[in-house]
């Protein structure tokens, strides 16, 4: 029996690639999650290459050990971009509808699409990586979301662009070519985790979902079912690890055991105070430290900085506490730090949660559909299947997977 074909959701992350790969369930309607793979990457740093060898090496083993996991092979891959290489901007286009029964077509839908395109400045080293239709307007009438079959006479629709660095999406790309690997599509990372973990009650309410990455924080805003607002601030869960270390003097991968065993975002209610031993940055003399000193004058410092960058965000882009009616979403690797719902609770003043993939959209193993570092790449396959796009129409493997590709690369490269 022909085992069935794989499309495969790369995440580029702040300090690493993880790739999850699924396939489309056609009488539930919803993606299918098979496994997925995290790979540390010294050749990526805030979704930027700064090492192509390095980067290619992380990509390759990632796919490699996804398509051995799923015994099977990918045949399409969407790759999830981040990085303040990338910014927003908004957009409006038009088009006539030219038909004599007045119908609209996906062909009118593109040429406004295409219109709103064409009004987006950028540089010359600046490339549109993705637009997002929030709103069609069809003969003055607002709040359109789909108006293909609708019949009107002039159709608007208002865009929201991500715009990015062309010299670093070529960078991403060749890393991934050098490996024989082609992406089908691109999405920005951050909406992609957002919109498979938001509801549409939440979207229509006003919510914001916080993506706490490692040396990345993204922000996606939706108002009245739309995006609003996209942003992005350069600190994460990486420099409390990085805090840790200085001031405990200790390597980096012992600092990241202390903050995921002791790590607190604050001093709570049944906060428990401990002793705990680690090895110092020589790797051979015991150090003790104290848990509530850990937390309250190394971790809860640097929360406090993100939570005021984030609060900048919010005041200066005017959606304050009363635009977050549907709460806010947490997602993201660092998101799982004991206590940072309730210190986001706290500084906004509004509901919390942490963000899980919608089962009306994802289907999977809980070890991976509640893994917070997998939900961007979760996120791309997801948006590519309610996309019109639509790559997985689950054809046949032919057995010219990646792996094959892969293996051929090392070969040569070694």
């Amino acid at each position: 029996m022909a085992k069935q074909a794989l499309i495969a959701g790369l995440d580029i992350g702040s300090s690493q690639v993880c790739c999850v790969a699924g396939i489309r369930d056609e009488d539930a309607r919803v993606v299918k999650v098979l496994c997925a793979i995290c790979v540390p990457c010294d050749g990526i740093k805030a979704g930027a290459v700064i090492n192509i060898q390095e980067a290619a090496l992380s990509i390759g083993k990632a796919f490699e050990e996804t398509e051995k996991t799923a015994d099977s092979q990918i045949e399409n891959v969407i790759v999830a971009m981040r990085g303040n290489f990338i910014k927003s901007k908004t957009s409006k286009g038009v088009a006539n509808i030219n038909y004599s029964n007045k119908e609209i077509t996906q062909e009118t839908v593109e040429n406004a699409l295409e219109s709103a395109r064409k009004q987006i400045k950028i540089n010359s080293d600046q490339e549109i990586l993705q637009t997002v239709p929030r709103e069609y307007i069809l003969n003055q009438q607002r709040g359109i979301q789909n108006p293909i079959g609708m019949e009107g006479t002039y159709i608007e629709v208002d865009v929201h662009a991500f715009i990015a660095s062309s010299s670093n999406i070529g960078n991403i790309t060749k890393a991934m070519n050098s490996v024989g690997i082609k992406y089908d599509d691109r999405i920005y990372g951050y909406l992609a985790a957002s919109d498979v973990l938001v509801t549409r009650e939440e979207k229509e309410l006003s919510c914001l979902v916080i993506d706490f990455g490692g040396l990345t924080t993204g922000l996606v805003h939706y108002v009245d079912g739309i995006i609003k607002h996209t942003d992005e601030i350069s600190d994460g869960s990486d420099y409390i690890t990085r805090d840790i270390g200085h001031k405990l003097r200790a390597a980096y991968s012992v600092s990241k055991g202390i903050k995921e065993m002791y790590g607190a975002a604050f001093i709570c209610s049944d906060f428990k105070n401990e002793e705990f031993e680690y090895n110092g940055a020589d790797g051979r003399s015991a150090r003790k430290c104290d848990r509530l000193d850990l937390v309250s004058s190394i971790i809860t410092p640097r929360i406090d900085r993100i939570l005021y960058e984030i609060k900048e965000v919010v005041e200066k882009n005017n959606y304050g506490n009363e635009f977050l009616s549907g709460g806010i979403i947490l997602t993201g690797g660092g998101s799982s730090l004991y206590g940072l719902a309730e210190a986001f609770e706290k500084t906004f003043n509004c509901s919390v949660r942490n963000g899980i993939p919608n089962s009306d959209k994802v289907k999977g193993p809980d070890e991976i559909l509640l893994n917070p570092s997998y939900t961007a790449g979760i996120g791309a396959i997801a948006y590519n299947f309610l996309s019109s796009k639509g790559y997985m129409h689950n054809k046949k493997s032919t057995g010219n997977g990646i792996v094959s590709k892969i293996s051929r690369w090392f070969e040569e490269a070694f």
